[in-house]
């Protein structure tokens, strides 16, 4: 239960000169009744776990909300005094899932694994006969290291598969699949109705069908352990807001719109190993995982805010702008359609997709993704004696970084952003001045258009974290009547190693991953030096 109060007295800015005041409660449930049935037994080596179990959950929200202004004094701190109610307002919103389950895992002598699930969930998201959906899974271990055959003791090898479907609903509305009405519509002091929302009665769940296959392997009593990962994800129903004519009365509508395919591999190497006093410990991964969208609703592009689209064949989020192909150096240079229009020499040159001689939404191209080709990190830690030593790299390869603050910040001046001012500087101002920056010219609008002009590499070698600490020997704490002390000293993002002209190649706009790339000059991740101590009595 929540309530916001909050009163603007008649001098605050909000206070509307005679006082006002909002007034907001809100209450959400959350009903969860669940029961699990557990059955285990060893039969020889035979191991056997089992569980059955229901699951129900129900969350209702249930708001209120009275907004007024006009008020005696600040004594009258109630909206029934108000001269005026701004707005008034209730709302009552719903879901409920419903789930059964099962497991089965066996394990016969710690050598052969076994496990297999499957579930039924049923969502007030979709309809009833689009409600339930079924989720198997299966799984399979083996460790060929504990065979009477394997001849090598320092060393441990273990391969393991699974193939799973699971299930989502999240990123709908609550009634997503029904046609709804809603009051409040009113004109010239007569109530009204409008259709707030045009429901698909089709909806289903969004589910994905998962291949995984991976070995573990053990070297030199496992002072080096390796891991390697393949997997392949097939998504079927993706839900999704669809954009629609707005002559409808709406500018999207859920709906399940196409296939899309995930697949990568992923690899780790661990060494740990002592040395007398100094112990060494390290860690390295990099994985390569690309996406797909298979097949697409309808078959034409769906676009994402300005640059960005769905589209079959390509990635999920993929850049959707023109292409940049020079500058225009004479005006001779120049096609006639095109200078009928005002292009003129210094402008941008871009790509005629379809070759009618005119320079329009039809002539953008998907020209890079924000999905690097590779990326992971890379940790180590040593301690020699009483001292510490920790570091940690990550890095990402071929993501692309669309600079979105470019085209404003070039429209305005390069005081907004002092490391422009080279790219101002370079900008053409005659014939061979430059083939990569336009003319500057005011309110110029088609230089400025989403293009691979701000598309830059997004690359980087980032040191993550760095520390250094020094732990006081046990017996001085004892005598100081301490347990434990440690003095260390500790920077984050000390290094950043990347080609990007931003502030910082892995911030985004929108963390959602179909807006993944785009930046607005948001605040870059801070480089922090810290100092400090853990003191334990």
């Amino acid at each position: 239960y929540t309530h916001d109060y909050v009163y603007y007295n008649q001098n605050h800015p909000y206070g509307l000169g005679t006082g006002r005041l909002t007034d907001q409660t809100r209450l959400t449930s959350n009903i969860l009744f669940e029961n699990t049935l557990n059955y285990h037994h060893d039969f020889g080596e035979l191991n056997v776990s089992m569980l059955g179990g229901h699951s129900f959950q129900k969350f209702v929200q249930n708001d209120n909300l009275t907004d007024g202004s006009g008020f005696p004094s600040p004594s009258f701190d109630v909206n029934s005094v108000a001269a005026v109610i701004l707005a008034a307002s209730t709302g009552l919103s719903e879901n409920a899932i419903e789930s059964y389950f099962s497991r089965a895992i066996l394990n016969f002598d710690d050598k052969y694994l076994f496990s297999a699930s499957i579930r039924a969930d049923g969502s007030s998201r979709f309809s009833p006969s689009k409600r339930y959906g079924y989720f198997p899974s299966l799984s399979a271990g083996w460790d060929v290291s504990h065979e009477n055959f394997w001849q090598m003791p320092s060393t441990s090898l273990k391969l393991r598969a699974s193939y799973g479907v699971t299930g989502n609903q999240d990123g709908i509305g609550n009634y997503a699949y029904q046609a709804l009405t809603g009051g409040g519509y009113n004109y010239n002091e007569a109530s009204g109705l409008a259709v707030t929302n045009p429901g698909n009665p089709n909806l289903t769940w969004e589910q994905a069908n998962q291949f995984d296959a991976g070995v573990d392997i053990g070297l030199n009593d496992r002072h080096i352990n390796l891991t390697a990962d393949y997997f392949i994800k097939r998504t079927n129903n993706l839900l999704y807001n669809l954009p629609t004519m707005a002559t409808s009365g709406f500018t999207s509508i859920t709906s399940n719109i196409g296939v899309m395919k995930n697949w990568g591999y992923e690899f780790s190497i661990n060494a740990n190993y002592t040395f007398g006093d100094l112990a060494w410990n390290s860690d390295f991964n990099i994985s390569f995982i690309k996406n797909r969208l298979i097949s697409l609703i309808g078959k034409d592009p769906v676009l994402i805010g300005d640059n960005k689209v769905l589209m079959e064949g390509q990635e999920v989020g993929s850049f959707y702008v023109y292409k940049q192909l020079g500058i225009y150096q004479d005006d001779k240079d120049v096609p006639e359609s095109l200078y009928s229009t005002g292009v003129r020499a210094g402008d941008i040159i871009y790509q005629d997709v379809d070759g009618n001689g005119v320079i329009d939404v039809n002539d953008r191209q998907v020209v890079g993704t924000a999905n690097p080709d590779f990326f992971g990190g890379w940790n180590n830690s040593f301690t020699y004696k009483n001292f510490d030593f920790n570091f940690s790299f990550t890095y990402s390869s071929g993501a692309e970084v669309y600079a979105s603050w470019k085209a404003v910040v070039t429209r305005l001046g390069s005081n907004l952003f002092p490391n422009l001012e080279s790219e101002v500087n370079k900008r053409w101002t005659g014939p061979g001045t430059s083939n990569t920056v336009p003319r500057a010219i005011y309110g110029n609008t088609y230089n400025n258009s989403n293009s691979t002009r701000f598309l830059e590499d997004g690359s980087y070698i980032r040191l993550r974290n760095i520390s250094l600490g020094y732990t006081l020997p046990g017996m001085l704490m004892k005598q100081w009547g301490m347990q434990h002390l440690r003095i260390y000293a500790q920077a984050d993002n000390l290094f950043l190693l990347t080609k990007y002209s931003g502030l910082d190649p892995e911030v985004n706009s929108n963390t959602d991953p179909k807006f993944l790339g785009n930046d607005n000059l948001i605040l870059p991740q801070p480089r922090t030096v810290i100092f400090g101590l853990n003191l334990t009595f």
